[in-house]
């Protein structure tokens, strides 16, 4: 029987505040609600979101901490006034900001703990030290527990090859479907898109200790955004030039999507594992416009309608597989 997300990160979370407090009585540590809390918050839906919003939380209590208690010994005039006006702006903004950037709810969350503890008279640089350490405690907690007990995590494989798979169906379906089902799959895929974009940073954080860097592994994405930028002005042009392509250049455009389509089953194999193939070559689309322009130089020079159809497919074709080669060159890194 498969367990709901919920029950999960309700066991997840009993798990990690069971072991906070353990630590916390065993080590006799006196603010060790912070961990614990700490530690419940940061149970996730998957655990590289887990991953993420532990990373996040720690460093904005740094400098949360940091700045908060910056403002209070050396800004702030020492009168209780003037502290609690500053600990009421960082409750608001806390509040406000949780639904809208968590980030930096947690960096004016820090800074209410600073000022709530002043306001009280205790505040100093132990406890500073005390925040940062059972935060940093607490979001280790949520990260293990989160990896041993009951995990849900992204495989960003598989996410790929659905994703392409579903690429490659919406471009066979240019011959193949009406206008309105063709309209269809391409709001589809962008929608896909955006789905799979937002599960990207989890994703990175799950595959943190994989060949592919930071720099690259966002590289990739734009590659695949400008793929599915390319694909969709195809889909949608496609039916707008087609009446202007004669039955030679029809079969070219034929031949650019089975091109295409080998490209993406290329990339697939390499993201499942099989031996690697190489890619068909995007010039060799541009071979074949540039053998129709020789072939009927005036037709292009005159700018007509039938040319320039066919030339700006042919065109959004190249850089598609252009786009997709670059793909395949950064997936070939995480193998």
């Amino acid at each position: 029987m498969q367990i709901k997300n919920t029950t999960r990160m309700a066991f997840q979370a009993a798990i990690a505040i069971a072991i906070s407090e353990l630590i916390s009585s065993y080590f006799n540590l006196e603010h060790g609600y912070w961990s614990t809390l700490t530690a419940m918050a940061l149970i996730a839906q998957t655990w590289g979101e887990s991953v993420k919003r532990s990373i996040e939380r720690v460093l904005m209590t740094i400098l949360g901490g940091l700045c908060g208690t910056f403002l209070y010994f050396f800004v702030i005039p020492s009168n209780e006034i003037f502290v609690m006006g500053i600990l009421l702006i960082f409750i608001f903004l806390t509040v406000y900001l949780i639904p809208i950037n968590n980030l930096i709810a947690v960096f004016t969350l820090t800074g209410f703990v600073v000022f709530f503890f002043a306001l009280l008279g205790d505040w100093n640089f132990v406890l500073l030290k005390q925040r940062i350490e059972e935060t940093a405690l607490g979001a280790l907690i949520a990260v293990v527990v989160g990896f041993f007990f009951l995990p849900v995590k992204t495989n960003i494989k598989e996410t790929l090859i659905s994703y392409l798979e579903k690429m490659s169906l919406s471009l066979g379906a240019i011959f193949t479907e009406s206008y309105k089902r063709q309209l269809f799959l391409k709001e589809q895929l962008y929608a896909e898109f955006h789905t799979v974009r937002k599960k990207a940073l989890s994703i990175r954080y799950e595959v943190l200790f994989h060949r592919l860097n930071t720099l690259d592994f966002n590289s990739l994405w734009t590659q695949i955004l400008f793929c599915t930028q390319y694909l969709a002005n195809l889909i949608e042009s496609y039916q707008w030039l087609s009446s202007y392509l004669n039955e030679e250049e029809k079969e070219d455009i034929e031949v650019a999507i089975k091109t295409t389509q080998y490209n993406i089953q290329t990339i697939i194999e390499v993201l499942q594992g099989s031996k690697s193939t190489n890619m068909i070559p995007a010039h060799n689309l541009l071979d074949i416009l540039k053998h129709a322009i020789t072939t009927e130089p005036t037709r292009f020079a005159a700018l007509e309608n039938e040319a320039l159809g066919f030339y700006n497919l042919m065109y959004f074709f190249a850089r598609l597989n252009t786009r997709l080669h670059e793909t395949y060159i950064l997936l070939q890194q995480t193998i």
